[in-house]
């Protein structure tokens, strides 16, 4: 799938245009040529299956995502771990808490270096938002809000992205050539964002024995880029930003479209954000890590959902996703059946929608005393209410395209996107809309439209201008469902469900930046980087495999933050090794919670553990106490470690303390006389483990009351 990355003109056109190439010809049969060449972004598969019935994730197999056609890709975006942003001096990583000022700025479109407009920058044009950014003196320089220009780009991130092409087998560019890409949502001030390509055609070793997965996933190209401000509020129109992440270095990965179910594509993540982790020098935390998602089935095209902070919904978003693109299809297929022509929705530019089109009309004084409050009350504050008559589109809008969701609701979307009415609800339609408007009101609207039986009519409401842009891309949401599913950049929601963002943006985003020259990347620099880099987490693995860890375990192990922790440490292989991984997995995150810490901070020195490790190698420290003696010297630092292994020094079950107590709880068992053997048992060896917690074995202990609990009951029935 074709990334936005790719900027027109040059060698990264030519490199846009063999990666399409590639795409079209590895996956699946090329659309039939027309005469014409298909955009980059459409599925290679053209023939979607419109009679596959739509399932829940759960009851989905790979071979069912194969018979949908099925791909996806992802781009994931990680913040390095340097003292300064990227292009300024200022400190990065750091959250600003005050406000010193605040500027407010709108954004227009730049022609490209081909002389075109980005399609994204003109529909952000068309929102007409005022932004407003929150400046904190001490994360913020006039670099950021572009009255100055930029510094030289920052060495540390330089190598830190090198660092990561290398880990990923990439091919690395010989110079830096900084680029432009457009961005007219308001998230950086100057309209666009500094990014520069840094490796091309990677791969990493991709295996997941429990999804059936050995092979290589493809890495198609990193960037070096500057991250974009933290959004605050966006009501209306006005955006609210703060720029205090602004700036910040991360590196964009991007891999082939070639991770063919959702839980491949979860466990692509997993494995980019831990090849990441492996140089040690990324950022950790909420907003540090976060992927863009590419995809498309059978008769789609690529749909990228942006901004996932977290790999666990990944898998859902994109099984939604793929039926989305198949329900969008099968509207298609009504529409081309019911014969009707897309041209019918045409509205002519500029001007007022209702003054141009019989398909408008300025509706207000019709629904003026309407029952429906949120409408009514729209009308006195002097909003205009607008009809929209969509020809033929009768039944339609209640079409299901996501769960809990309908056709209408895409037209919603646009509407809030781009015409940003403030209030809720802004939108009712014909189809099931006589709870909202009477059939009185109804039955006006379409006599006044000239409505059909076939057709629907939609009802918008907003401040005049925001009532006509609603009107307008209403239409042109409507005319895009006869090409299927339009290219679109959409957000994650909560339910694991999307919504639209913003127009897929094309190449004509990007263009030279003429302010940073080229910065070469030397023979000797990355010879230096790549004695230096990390061990990779595929090595990792196999070391902690032979040191006797699961497959599972060692994966986990290899991208924790204490997997250094724990190399340090040294147990030997085997049991120890096994207990240690278990016990630093489940003691470590439980007291970093505790404690409001981030897992890296909780982290003891090896110096403080290796006491335990070895004891526990020497049998001085039970396993079964390793959890709580970890606990303690994690919990209470000022104790000797010797102490602390006093506590748990081990004992048998024949000593006489834990005899005594053994006997007494045998002599307390009668109280379950009826009760299976087993629950005895059980009963039993819970009373006798809780005062002796640690230091006894339990298998001993088993065996001690098995034999005593088996006499008391032979006895027992002897005297009956």
């Amino acid at each position: 799938m074709e990334t936005d990355s790719y900027a027109s003109g040059g060698w990264v056109l030519l490199l846009r245009v063999l990666s399409e190439q590639v795409y079209m010809s590895e996956h699946a049969a090329p659309v039939p040529d027309r005469g014409i060449r298909p955009p980059g972004d459409l599925n290679p598969r053209q023939d979607p299956p419109l009679d596959f019935i739509d399932r829940p994730l759960h009851q989905m197999e790979p071979s069912d995502y194969q018979v949908l056609g099925y791909i996806s890709g992802l781009e994931v975006h990680q913040q390095l771990l340097t003292d300064s942003k990227l292009f300024c001096r200022c400190p990065a990583g750091r959250k600003a808490t005050e406000v010193d000022a605040a500027v407010l700025r709108r954004m227009r479109p730049t022609l490209s270096e081909l002389g075109e407009y980005d399609g994204t920058a003109l529909m952000e044009f068309k929102t007409r938002k005022e932004v407003v950014y929150l400046l904190e003196r001490s994360t913020v320089c006039t670099y950021e809000m572009d009255d100055a220009p930029p510094f030289h780009i920052d060495e540390a991130a330089v190598r830190v992205a090198i660092e990561l092409a290398l880990l990923c087998n990439m091919s690395l560019v010989s110079e830096l050539h900084v680029m432009r890409k457009q961005y007219l949502d308001g998230s950086i001030p100057t309209g666009f964002q500094r990014t520069a390509m840094v490796g091309l055609t990677g791969s990493i070793p991709f295996r997941v024995p429990e999804l059936g997965v050995d092979r290589e996933l493809r890495i198609r190209q990193l960037s070096l880029e500057e991250d974009s401000c933290r959004e605050v509020s966006d009501v209306g129109h006005r955006i609210t930003f703060r720029t205090d992440r602004l700036g910040t270095p991360l590196t964009e990965v991007v891999t082939e479209p070639e991770l063919l179910t959702p839980l491949e594509l979860q466990a692509g993540g997993r494995l980019v954000a831990r090849v990441a982790r492996a140089t040690r020098k990324v950022r950790r935390g909420p907003g540090a890590a976060r992927q863009d998602v590419n995809v498309s089935v059978a008769g789609g095209r690529r749909i990228e959902i942006k901004g996932i902070h977290h790999h666990r919904g990944l898998p859902l978003l994109a099984h939604n996703e793929a039926f989305r693109q198949l329900n969008l299809l099968r509207l298609r297929a009504e529409l081309q059946r019911r014969e009707l022509d897309p041209s019918a929705l045409a509205l002519p530019d500029p001007g007022l929608p209702w003054e141009l089109s019989d398909l408008i009309m300025d509706a207000t004084d019709l629904l003026a005393n309407t029952g429906h409050r949120p409408l009514r009350r729209a009308v006195e504050r002097g909003e205009t209410a607008c009809a929209v008559r969509l020809p033929g589109f009768g039944g339609l809008l209640d079409h299901p395209v996501q769960p809990g969701a309908t056709f209408v609701r895409e037209l919603a979307e646009r509407v809030r996107v781009i015409a940003c009415p403030p209030h809720r609800p802004f939108l009712t339609y014909s189809d099931t809309g006589h709870a909202d408007l009477s059939k009185r009101h109804w039955r006006q609207l379409a006599r006044s439209l000239g409505a059909a039986a076939g057709d629907a009519v939609v009802v918008v409401w907003a401040a005049m201008d925001d009532a006509a842009t609603a009107a307008r891309e209403i239409l042109t949401r409507a005319a895009e469902a006869f090409v299927g599913v339009p290219a679109e950049t959409r957000q994650a929601l909560r339910d694991g469900t999307t919504g639209f963002e913003r127009i897929l943006p094309g190449p004509d985003r990007m263009y030279p930046d003429t302010d940073t020259p080229p910065v070469p990347i030397s023979d000797s620099v990355v010879a230096e980087v790549a004695g230096g880099r990390g061990e990779t987490p595929w090595a990792r693995e196999e070391r902690y495999l032979r040191l006797g860890l699961g497959e599972v375990a060692a994966r986990r192990l290899a991208s924790s933050p204490w997997a250094d922790l724990f190399d340090e440490l040294a147990p030997a292989a085997g049991s120890p090794a096994r207990q240690l991984s278990t016990a630093l997995e489940l003691r470590l995150p439980f007291h970093s919670r505790k404690h409001g810490l981030s897992r890296a901070d909780v982290l003891p020195s090896a110096a403080r553990l290796e006491p335990l490790v070895r004891a526990l190698e020497q049998g001085a420290l039970l396993p079964y106490a390793l959890h709580p003696a970890l606990d303690e010297a994690l919990g209470d630092p000022d104790r000797p470690v010797g102490r602390i292994l006093a506590s748990y020094r081990p004992l048998s079950a024949d000593d006489a303390s834990p005899a005594a107590t053994i006997q007494a709880v045998v002599s307390r068992s009668h109280l379950l006389d009826g009760k299976p053997p087993e629950v005895v048992l059980r009963w039993a060896m819970g009373e006798v483990l809780r005062p002796w917690r640690g230091r006894l074995d339990p298998h001993q202990v088993e065996r001690a009351l098995a034999d005593a609990l088996g006499a008391r009951v032979t006895t027992a029935e002897a005297m009956t």
